[in-house]
Order: C-alpha cells, then sequence, then structure tokens
C-alpha cells in the first residue's frame, strides 16, 4: 500500500468557536445595574432628540448588547436611531431587529444628491 503526503482529509478555515447568546445569559448584580443605566441614557437620547420617534421602539440591553426591536417609519429613521444608540458610551454592540412601516422609502447619502437649479 502506498501512502502519499496530502492525499488525507484536509482541514480548511479556522475552528469554530461557541458563542453564548447574550440576550439570554444571566447576568451578575453589576452587568444589571451597568445595563440598566446604559438603556436609561438610550431613552434619555431618544425622548431628547426630536427626529426620534421611539412610540414602537423596544430597547433590551443585556452585557452591553443594545437589541432594538420594534416598527419605524423609513431606512432614514431606522439610521438616525443606529447612529445616536451607537454614539452612546458603553455600547458593545447594537443588534438590530427594527422593521420599517414605509420600506418603499430610501435613505440618501447627501454627497450622492444632484443641486436642483
Amino acid at each position: 500500500m502506498l501512502i502519499m503526503p496530502g492525499c488525507g482529509p484536509k482541514k480548511t478555515g479556522s475552528p469554530v468557536y461557541y458563542q453564548s447568546n447574550t440576550e439570554d445569559r444571566s447576568r451578575s448584580p453589576v452587568a444589571f445595574v451597568s445595563d440598566t443605566l446604559l438603556m436609561a441614557r438610550i431613552k434619555s437620547k431618544f425622548t431628547s432628540d426630536d427626529m426620534v420617534d421611539d412610540d414602537d421602539i423596544h430597547v433590551k440591553v443585556r452585557h452591553g448588547v443594545v437589541y432594538l426591536d420594534g416598527w419605524v417609519a423609513d431606512a432614514y429613521q431606522r439610521r438616525i436611531v443606529l447612529d445616536l444608540v451607537k454614539s452612546i458610551d458603553g455600547v458593545g454592540r447594537v443588534v438590530s431587529r427594527l422593521q420599517l412601516t414605509n420600506p418603499g422609502t430610501v435613505f440618501l447619502k447627501p454627497e450622492i444628491r444632484t443641486p436642483v437649479f
């Protein structure tokens, strides 16, 4: 029997590591207080900004990860909400599950708009 090197099963890619779902993981009292303070800062930002309608936005914070659920008017509203949340100190990651009530609206970058004469 002839054995040739390199003809065996190949291992490709990196190993897969288990990443626990931070949304379901239990929290220590310190993490609970930290998450509560972070959620208060987020809610405060939403209420102080006139561009954000947060009536249908539900915020959940677990271990510094912010979960956004609910409905926003259009893609522009979703972008404003995400930018506000990301600007807050202590936010590790944002998971957006926001749905659009008017998906036909498109968010345009200001630099690609053509001037109107």
